[in-house]
């Protein structure tokens, strides 16, 4: 029989809202990150986010950069696509040439696009230059889940609070939750056709979200080639403390997800195209967890997302050592523009 991958979560959970909400600030979004295992290519995030506001012009968010530097991006409004199955349920969504689909509730999903990103390179993105001239860009992934996922508030109960009573929950966008998974597919850049085998992050958000006075975060995860796995997210504290969310997991393989703390994080001060810090400390009921990271790709981001007018969003993958045992996975931080260099 197969293991349960739904961490007793409702499978209703998974799919999409098929009405528009009441609330104009309402989101119902899907996102999967695509890391590679040889660390050639990558997509650090790939998102539909359709906001009740804009309900029928969903946005895409799309990043990829590859081992060399070269980027690709998109960051558009786009035709909605519902496509409602025979029982009503909301399994597909689209917006303009990107679909996600969930194949089973918290096992099986496939993303796919065929259309144009605007090309750059991570070197011109660290100076804040605008991206280049549009690529022909498809792609087809599946990602089958390996570990179970993840709701953010769910490990502890401080954890809990802070997405209840505290600013966790705003900055989360309400219900979310991070799945780790295998990845298989290919992409096929400007005719360039290439086949990808690795590892993802998917992840479900339903909710409404306001980064509001956010000062930064760091966010990490990876899926190792034994089964093992860790995902954690820290908000950076304001002057008087605490930070406004702290949690993180690790996975051993058995059944069994083991709460975490974030007791040291590889807050951005700099911009670098790799070879930045990418490791952090994790503290647990059986102690203390060491995690290295070196940066190994990026993207950058000062102009479109959520804080823009204050800060900058760093994107990418990491090689993270866990005892040993080595895996890409994925790297987010987002620092306010002041600090960067300071």
């Amino acid at each position: 029989m197969a293991r349960d991958l739904s961490a007793g979560l409702d499978p209703a959970f998974e799919y999409f809202a098929g009405k528009k909400p009441s609330d104009p600030r309402v989101r119902d979004s899907a996102t999967l990150w695509i890391m590679d295992g040889e660390g050639e290519i990558a997509l650090p995030r790939v998102t539909i986010d359709a906001i009740g506001e804009d309900w029928d012009t969903p946005w895409v968010q799309l990043n990829l950069v590859d081992r060399r530097g070269r980027t690709l991006r998109l960051w558009s409004q786009e035709p909605g696509d519902p496509a409602p199955d025979g029982e009503g349920r909301q399994l597909k969504r689209g917006a303009g040439p990107l679909r996600f689909q969930c194949v089973e509730p918290f096992r099986r999903w496939t993303m796919e696009f065929s259309g144009q990103a605007l090309s750059s390179t991570t070197t011109r993105q660290i100076a804040g230059e605008a991206d280049g001239e549009p690529v022909d860009l498809a792609f087809r992934f599946e990602a089958e889940m390996a570990a179970p996922p993840w709701l953010m508030g769910g490990m502890t109960a401080e954890a809990a609070q802070a997405m209840t009573s505290g600013d966790g929950g705003a900055l989360m966008g309400g219900i979310r939750y991070e799945q780790l998974c295998r990845i298989t597919g290919h992409t096929h850049i400007d005719g360039e056709e290439r086949f990808i085998s690795g590892t993802g992050m998917r992840v479900r958000r339903q909710g409404v979200r306001n980064m509001g006075e956010a000062l930064g975060h760091c966010q990490h995860s990876a899926l190792f080639p034994s089964g093992r796995a860790f995902g954690a997210i820290i908000m950076a504290p304001g002057p008087e403390g605490p930070e406004a969310f702290n949690e993180g997991f690790l996975w051993g393989g058995d059944g069994q997800q083991v709460p975490a703390r974030v007791v040291r994080a590889p807050w951005m001060t700099r911009l670098v195209e790799k070879g930045d810090d990418a490791s952090l400390v994790l503290e647990t009921a059986a102690g203390t967890v060491r995690i290295g990271g070196e940066v190994l790709a990026s993207v950058f981001d000062h102009h479109m997302f959520e804080m823009a007018g204050t800060s900058v969003l760093h994107q990418g993958t990491a090689r993270y050592v866990w005892d040993g045992e080595e895996a890409i996975g994925l790297i987010e931080r987002c620092t306010l523009k002041n600090r960067i260099g300071a």
